[in-house]
């Protein structure tokens, strides 16, 4: 293992973007969109570009308010190239998943050697939490991404020997600014990190005031380029809901029962991220304590070292204290473990045979689940159920209405066709959505049949598994031609 290994690391720029392409783009046309968040960022995608409108998303029709704008761009400009389908609705995400572990490559070949980069990057991408999300087509990993832009730049530019300074201080605010289009305040973590290191550190980081301030303006003046249009455009929701809900309340509050209610709750969830973090991090995760026993006594030595754990840190901790707690949350802190546990393991001997064994382990895992298991499993979802049933029935001019059952992806999958809105609720609404005249299609669950005073029409029951809920369902479709 460490010989096929060391030819690896021995052209790292090149092996670590095959690697990641290669982990992250296999079977991604074979795993239709199910989940929630990943439907309602391709469908939002789709709809800018039918209604030619690049400010302000918009999902089945409504304002979506969840994210800034810059993940919508990437996945409409993938669209052009690829068609708009599951596969480009991804590419984006895996995009910036390889330029993240290419940029840990070359960190860590400046500062350290080619070999240490090339581990940090293998341990960034053939992680367990990033094999899943570095493929989704979420805003995630462009977050991810210009947040590890940003606490690199960032090093570079606070060292009181750095001659190069001019080149720093753009890509350090250009990346905070990127990073806030991608998804919104959480990306200028790295700028705290940096102050941290400054108030413990003074003579360590060189952070002038005056051009701090000068640089935080023109970060703010690029995110206003796109931010004065849309909060015109919308009237001030796009702060109200996007920045009041979807950041105030997820860290005041608890959505979707991602967290502990109450103040006992809120304290029992407090080391959560702390736990999830040896499965997020898995295979890696089992060598971190020993490391961080070995390297505790020279910690003083190490300045680096030291800025990369203060930086994932504080990700930990910001996300920690916030309410609502899902395990990628705290993802933006894995390039950072990744280089400092790298440049720990490279002095062991024989550890890239050890890291070699696991490369080839999860390697051989994820292609198993997206071009074997995600092959046989897809027959049995039930989105693609419902899409295979009422697909041939489904026109342009077709209204469609989903109640009891109303997943994104539905929306995702009628859309294509269908140019209407998407009618979805609860299944009280099911009734008066069937005095529309034909062309219809309703979706409920089966149990729910008996509810409806009128069930005229052809009628196909599916059965499948909700990926979101984990759960059996079966549903009725009802078809009005």
């Amino acid at each position: 293992m460490q010989a096929w290994f060391e030819k690896l690391a021995a052209k790292p720029q090149r092996s670590i973007i095959f690697l990641s392409l290669l982990l992250l783009l296999a079977g991604n046309w074979i795993l239709p969109i199910t989940d929630r968040d990943e439907a309602r960022f391709s469908e939002a995608s789709r709809e800018m570009i039918l209604r030619g409108d690049y400010i302000v998303p918009f999902f089945n029709d409504a304002y979506r308010f969840d994210k800034p704008i810059l993940i919508y761009w990437c996945q409409t400009a993938s669209y052009q190239i690829f068609g708009v389908n599951d596969f480009a609705a991804r590419v984006p995400s895996v995009l910036f998943t390889t330029a993240t572990a290419l940029l840990l490559v070359r960190w860590g070949r400046k500062r350290m050697n080619a070999k240490t980069g090339f581990l940090a990057g293998v341990m960034f991408v053939a992680g367990l939490h990033v094999a899943v999300i570095g493929r989704v087509a979420t805003a995630d990993m462009a977050m991810v991404f210009f947040v590890t832009l940003a606490v690199w730049s960032g090093w570079e530019l606070t060292r009181p020997e750095q001659t190069d300074r001019h080149r720093w201080w753009w890509i350090f605010y250009l990346a905070l600014a990127l990073g806030f289009l991608a998804k919104g305040p959480v990306a200028w973590l790295p700028l705290g990190g940096i102050i941290l290191g400054k108030l413990m550190l003074k003579k360590s980081f060189r952070l002038p005031l005056m051009e701090t301030c000068v640089g935080l303006a023109l970060a703010l003046a690029l995110v206003a380029c796109w931010g004065i249009p849309a909060i015109l455009q919308t009237g001030g929701k796009y702060v109200e809901v996007g920045l009041g809900e979807h950041v105030l309340h997820r860290s005041t509050g608890v959505i979707n029962g991602h967290g502990g209610g109450g103040a006992l709750g809120f304290i029992a969830t407090m080391p959560l991220y702390f736990l999830t973090f040896f499965v997020s991090f898995f295979p890696w995760s089992t060598k971190m304590p020993g490391a961080l026993r070995r390297w505790w006594p020279e910690r003083q030595r190490d300045e680096l070292g030291w800025y990369l754990l203060v930086q994932a840190l504080l990700v930990f901790a910001v996300f920690s204290c916030v309410r609502t707690k899902l395990p990628h949350y705290t993802m933006p802190a894995f390039p950072c473990l990744a280089l400092w546990l790298a440049r720990q393991l490279t002095v062991e001997p024989k550890i890239f045979a050890w890291a070699g064994r696991r490369l080839a382990a999860m390697s051989l895992l994820i292609l198993a689940l997206m071009l074997g298991f995600f092959s046989f499993a897809k027959p049995y979802l039930l989105t693609e159920n419902v899409w295979r049933a009422a697909n041939p029935f489904t026109q342009p001019q077709t209204r469609i209405g989903c109640f009891g059952y109303f997943e994104p992806s539905l929306v995702w999958k009628f859309r294509s066709v269908t140019t209407n809105t998407i009618a979805l609720g609860k299944v009280d609404l099911a009734a008066n959505f069937l005095t529309n005249p034909p062309p219809c299609i309703l979706v409920l669950p089966t149990k729910d049949l008996a509810q409806l005073p009128d069930t005229n029409g052809l009628r196909f029951t599916v059965r499948g598994l909700d990926m979101v809920k984990l759960k059996n369902w079966d549903l009725t479709i009802i078809v009005r031609e």
